[in-house]
């Protein structure tokens, strides 16, 4: 099959406001493209910046992986259970369902979410260093996501600076290549059933 490769700049990503007034969410890729989080969605990429205390969106249905991108970092009540990321590129993977509570351990912070639609796809993802003038080999899924935290490099051919993404359609091999060291989410999305 052949892959369809779609760039996705820093500047093309929207950024949104939370609806609770807590910060904001930049939407780096949904699936599919023009869904919403309410309607139909299959999978979702994004960086938060999260600029006050406050409880999360409840979503039914979806499974969450989060990283802590930069800042002090935050103390999360999930369900009744307290988990703290304080360290650059932390993970806490969550449902939707339960309630969530934020607080912020300093000032504001950043975060990473991948947010996948839990009766449609499953997703593997993870957040690796790579150094310049090496590459990582993609999971081979029929849809990834490449999304460049920090650093420069290529992914599928495609020229990536810091918060640039590029959207991988199709199966079959790609890889990313670090001309700078760099930090880099790889996500890879395919379809229950």
């Amino acid at each position: 099959m052949n892959l369809q490769v779609t760039a996705i700049p820093f500047a093309a990503q929207p950024a949104m406001p939370w609806a609770n007034g807590g910060g904001s969410t930049r939407q780096v890729a949904i699936d599919p493209p023009g869904a919403t989080l309410a309607d139909a969605f299959r999978w979702r990429v994004s960086i938060a910046q999260i600029g006050s205390d406050g409880p999360f969106s409840r979503l039914p249905g979806v499974d969450r992986s989060m990283w802590l991108v930069s800042g002090d970092g935050v103390r999360l009540e999930v369900d009744g259970r307290e988990v703290v990321l304080a360290e650059s590129r932390q993970r806490l993977d969550f449902p939707g369902e339960p309630p969530v509570h934020c607080e912020l351990l300093g000032g504001p912070c950043e975060d990473c979410n991948v947010m996948t639609a839990r009766d449609r796809v499953t997703a593997v993802a993870e957040v690796v260093e790579v150094a310049a003038g090496q590459g990582r080999t993609l999971p081979d899924a029929p849809q990834r996501l490449v999304l460049l935290w920090s650093g420069r490099g290529r992914a599928a051919g495609v020229p990536l600076a810091s918060r640039d993404a590029v959207r991988i359609d199709g199966r079959g091999p790609a890889a990313f290549a670090a001309e700078a060291a760099s930090v880099v989410l790889v996500a890879a999305f395919t379809p229950r059933g």
